[in-house]
């Protein structure tokens, strides 16, 4: 599950809309400056979308066949141990 929500998207798409924009108007004219704008709103929407996908692959829990694996691993060293245990119990009893 992602992160967040579409919301984080939105804003960090007008964010990018409006930087543009601003930067834009100081050098071009109105038209050119809000097809800048838009470019840049669609490329932030989707910049963020992607980063949000990236962030919650990376932050996920671990899958349940690895906590599954990690609990048989762990059952097999008790079963070491109290092997280990018991031959030891029997080279003591040995040696009375």
């Amino acid at each position: 599950m992602m992160k967040g929500t579409l919301l984080w998207n939105l804003w960090t798409a007008v964010f990018g809309f409006l930087f543009v924009f601003s930067i834009s108007t100081q050098v071009t004219n109105f038209d050119t400056a809000i097809y800048r704008g838009t470019t840049a709103f669609l490329c932030f929407f989707v910049l963020s979308y992607v980063f949000r996908s990236f962030w919650s692959f990376v932050t996920a829990p671990a899958d349940k066949e690895g906590t599954h694996e990690s609990a048989q691993a762990a059952l097999s060293s008790d079963m070491d141990v109290e092997e280990t245990s018991k031959m030891v119990r029997e080279l003591l009893n040995e040696d009375s």
